[in-house]
């Protein structure tokens, strides 16, 4: 396994490549959001889908695979809170893809701007949902690095 240092810490290149990838997300998420807030909808729309499938596809999948081959121990993490990061990270799927199906469903097009119609209101809820469990999964994804490699 080879090993990289990031930050005055040793750890396994897929490791950083995960905690990288996912800070990257968040600042994705956190953009897309101020994008929403200032009704800027076509590229709120394509951030978030680029955020959620990235996370999904490359990043989600790395974990998994880890957790699978036994690299971070017995399930789930001995020592470390890892059944509720995979709850909220099984709820943030959900809900993401919750949001990308209504996202679609309801926005409109008018004069070349996308908007959200009232009755899109609860694709903002399931988006909520989905910010608020990436977030909190992604803060006790950071207390498992720090119990393992700090």
């Amino acid at each position: 396994m080879a090993l990289v240092e990031l930050l005055g810490v040793t750890m396994p290149v897929e490791t950083a490549f995960m905690l990288l990838g996912e800070v990257a997300v968040g600042i994705v998420l956190l953009t897309a959001f101020v994008l929403a807030l200032t009704h800027r909808g076509a590229y709120h729309h394509w951030m978030m889908l680029a955020a959620f499938l990235f996370d999904e596809l490359v990043l989600k999948a790395m974990m998994v695979q880890k957790l699978m081959q036994g690299v971070l121990g017995d399930f789930p993490y001995t020592g470390t809170s890892g059944l509720p990061h995979l709850l909220l990270s099984t709820l943030c799927t959900v809900a993401g893809l919750l949001a990308i199906y209504l996202g679609f469903r309801f926005r409109v097009k008018k004069d070349r701007r996308m908007f959200m119609p009232p009755k899109g209101r609860i694709h903002k809820v399931a988006g909520a949902v989905y910010i608020v469990s990436w977030l909190a999964s992604f803060v006790i994804g950071l207390a498992i690095f720090r119990s393992s490699y700090l």
